[in-house]
């Protein structure tokens, strides 16, 4: 936290503290637009790569920078109040919001998701211990303290121990030589030693958040603790470090935004939750991840002291309200995440809607509740005077009317149904969603594999290799046993462990027979309609409901050679397939069913749906295939897909 008074303030340093902070607000925004497979409480519809590097790039540098500041400040106050009153000072501005703040925001989120889920039961606390805490995103103060606690007793030892300073020389000397123009590449070293040891890690999210125990992972405590270790000590010598960044900024952020396009290049702009073996790749990912954080961080140092140095009322008020917003703002965005998932709207005004919402909402509170109330004199320091002069008044007014504005805008575009498409041509329709997937003639083999969910009680994976024109295999993973089905163009066949005498390749059963024989049409159905002997109808545009979504489409009758019928909604905007409903005998009856596809990805060229939800008549829970893996013009031979061939 900053010095309490005004003529100790270091207005660059204070603006990107405040900087740090609002970034988690985005941060945390970005999460419900992230590409690939959901891991926040709610998915958006409309989902950007640019927003996963977005957030890609915040949570690399924003809390190394954050502590940076916070060991600078912390030794700044500590050297003019003396430890007990810098002792008491951290207890009342970070131990108190902690204790208080917890309970209210984990409760306000408990409420949030019970909400988005329709109040299906009631929210409840999970079995609290201190390997299992949630401390959500106030994690950061639980961490500051024990490294403040850690810097006070390391204080106190080297006080005691080198009564004549010979080894606080020692040091400063030590920080001036490491904090030169290589730094970032010498302080790399002890986190990417920490990010290669620590287990499981999931290298796509880098520093692994310490926010669901009480105790911090190695490699957030190295970090961190680095990072206020290190502002501790470059306020012994502001005089000389300081300076330093402002001139070095370029030259930090040149290297922070070439070791980042490296770190993407190697893992990929989709978020990636599953942890990478111990290699040469980790090592060398670990290295050039912990470069680029750290580069970023005396970038991001540098550019405040270089633009930001001086005085603003804005940025000071911000930077004071900043602590406020951070803290209280999750539930909010999770509720307002939730409240636009379903809007028929890019995520350009979904997100801007959201945090302009958020934004004003905590702005009025801090402004009015706040800052000239004892909550402000915790968070801050002091206690401002309520409205007494223009400025602020004029500031009271200003932020009124965003409120106003940010209320309407989401209210008026919420109150606007999506409305169909005009009609176009039929052959216009099937060429734009021939270019939407992209030269699929170009493809002549492909593999994938995929899981499958809600056909078993347990994932099933499976493996699906195809090649033209109608040549298919699958292999399905059931409990560490194979069942593979192949057909060659000619025969449909099965290796089946599960009956009687299935080790022996024998007939597709007649009732699966006609679905795999869909499966064979290596391009789909939609391609070379009338070459194939299809017949398709322009049905005209529509809105069809995707879940809690309204969507734009436009709609076809396909029937099949073989008589079977399906009816094939196409996005209005992409012109990619969303759903198709189609009915097909089950069990002796015919029997309708729902097939959504969604979080489309380029894969050489082409647009490929990796998740896809089948949703059978009278069936509460959808069959799901995630699709882990795609590979186009693989080497594949036309022997694996003849009758028998178990093994390659």
């Amino acid at each position: 936290m900053h010095a309490t008074h005004p003529t100790d303030r270091l207005h660059g340093l204070d603006a990107i503290r405040g900087l740090a902070l609002l970034l988690g607000v985005l941060l945390h925004t970005t999460m419900s637009f992230l590409p690939g497979p959901q891991i926040w409480v709610v998915a958006d519809a409309s989902r950007s790569t640019t927003l996963s590097i977005t957030f890609f790039v915040i949570h690399m540098m924003r809390m190394t920078v954050f502590f940076l500041i916070a060991g600078f400040f912390g030794r700044m106050i500590c050297h003019r109040v003396g430890w007990r009153a810098f002792a008491i000072d951290r207890l009342k501005r970070i131990a108190v919001p902690l204790v208080v703040a917890w309970p209210i925001v984990f409760g306000a989120i408990l409420v949030v998701i019970a909400a988005g889920d329709g109040w299906k039961k009631p929210p409840t606390l999970p079995a609290l211990s201190a390997a299992n805490f949630p401390l959500t995103h106030l994690w950061f103060l639980y961490v500051l303290l024990i490294l403040y606690l850690a810097a006070l007793t390391l204080r106190g030892i080297v006080a005691r121990l080198d009564t004549l300073a010979q080894f606080r020389r020692v040091i400063d000397a030590t920080t001036r030589v490491i904090l030169g123009p290589w730094a970032a590449f010498v302080l790399a070293v002890p986190v990417a030693t920490a990010l290669y040891r620590h287990p499981y890690w999931a290298m796509w999210f880098g520093i692994p958040t310490p926010d669901a125990s009480l105790y911090p992972n190695t490699a957030a405590l190295t970090t961190y603790g680095l990072g206020l270790a290190l502002g501790w000590l470059v306020h012994r010598q502001s005089a000389i470090i300081l300076p330093r960044w402002t001139r070095q900024w370029v030259l930090h952020l040149v290297v922070a935004v070439a070791a980042t396009g490296i770190c993407l290049a190697m893992a990929g702009v989709v978020p990636l939750l599953m942890p990478v073996p111990q290699s040469s790749r980790k090592l060398w990912y670990a290295a050039t991840y912990a470069v680029a954080l750290w580069s970023w961080t005396f970038a991001m140092l540098g550019m405040g002291l270089r633009f930001l140095g001086a005085f603003s009322p804005w940025r000071r008020y911000l930077a004071d309200a900043s602590y406020w917003i951070y803290l209280a703002h999750l539930p909010l965005v999770m509720a307002l995440q939730m409240v636009v998932a379903p809007w028929v709207l890019p995520w350009q005004v979904k997100l801007p809607v959201i945090l302009a919402v958020v934004m004003t909402l905590l702005l009025l509170t801090y402004h009015y509740l706040v800052r000239p109330t004892f909550i402000g004199a915790t968070l801050n320091g002091r206690r401002h005077p309520r409205a007494t002069s223009s400025h602020h008044q004029h500031l009271g007014a200003t932020v009124m009317r965003m409120l106003t504005l940010a209320l309407v805008l989401p209210a008026a575009l919420a109150a606007q149904p999506p409305r169909p498409p005009a009609a176009i041509p039929l052959d216009t329709v099937l060429a734009r969603h021939a270019a939407a997937v992209g030269p699929a003639h170009t493809i002549t083999a492909r593999r994938t594999t995929m899981r499958i969910t809600g056909m078993a009680p347990f994932p099933l994976p499976i493996k699906v290799e195809a090649m033209r024109p109608n040549l298919i295999r699958k292999e399905v993973n059931i409990q560490g046993s194979i069942q593979i089905t192949g057909y060659d163009g000619a025969d449909a066949w099965r290796i089946d462990p599960f009956v009687a005498g299935g080790a022996k390749p024998m007939d597709v059963p007649a009732a699966e027979l006609s679905d795999l024989m869909e499966e064979t049409d290596f391009d789909g159905p939609l391609f070379n309609t009338k070459a194939k002997g299809h017949r398709i109808a322009y049905l005209g545009p529509a809105i069809v409901s995707i879940g809690a979504r309204k969507v734009p489409v436009h709609s076809v009758k396909l029937t099949l050679k073989t008589g079977p019928e399906s009816v094939v909604h196409l996005d209005a905007t992409t012109y990619l397939e969303v759903k198709r409903v189609q009915t097909r005998p089950v069990a002796g009856r015919d029997n309708t069913m729902e097939i959504t596809s969604s979080d489309y990805r380029a894969v050489g060229g082409l647009q490929v749906p990796h998740l896809i939800e089948i949703m059978p008549e009278g069936v509460a829970q959808p069959i799901r295939l995630v699709f882990e893996r795609v590979e186009l013009n693989v080497p594949l031979e036309r022997r694996q897909f003849v009758r028998g061939t178990a093994k390659r």
